[in-house]
């Protein structure tokens, strides 16, 4: 395997960063219904049911970008490459990930030098 850059490191840095950030955000949309930092997500419109299952699926989908990165061991585990990452990222984004899901994007973007 090719030694990696600088930049791919600090770039599997941020995506540790953000997928544990991500856990925590889903964490908290499960437990506090009206948490939200990035505005548009759908489940601050109110509904509370969607709230939670979005939740669940943030925290799954935050579990299985750490386990890809090697941080935790779990069941379902990824190939370790920048488009795996890039799509969490963007599925993060989508569920709710918020900041953690920018910061993964960020990453996976970055482990392409």
């Amino acid at each position: 395997m090719a030694k990696q850059t600088q930049i791919a490191k600090i770039g599997e840095l941020l995506v540790l960063v953000g997928a544990i950030v991500a856990l925590i955000f889903g964490i908290l949309m499960i437990l506090l219904p009206g948490f939200s930092i990035v505005p548009w997500f759908l489940g601050s419109l109110g509904f509370l049911a969607l709230r939670i299952i979005f939740g669940i699926v943030t925290v799954i989908l935050a579990l299985i970008t750490l386990a890809t990165a090697g941080a935790i061991k779990f069941k379902f585990k990824l190939e370790k490459n920048w488009i795996m990452y890039l799509l969490l990222g963007i599925l993060l984004l989508i569920f709710g990930g918020d900041i953690g899901a920018v910061l993964v994007i960020i990453g996976a973007i970055l482990m392409l030098f």
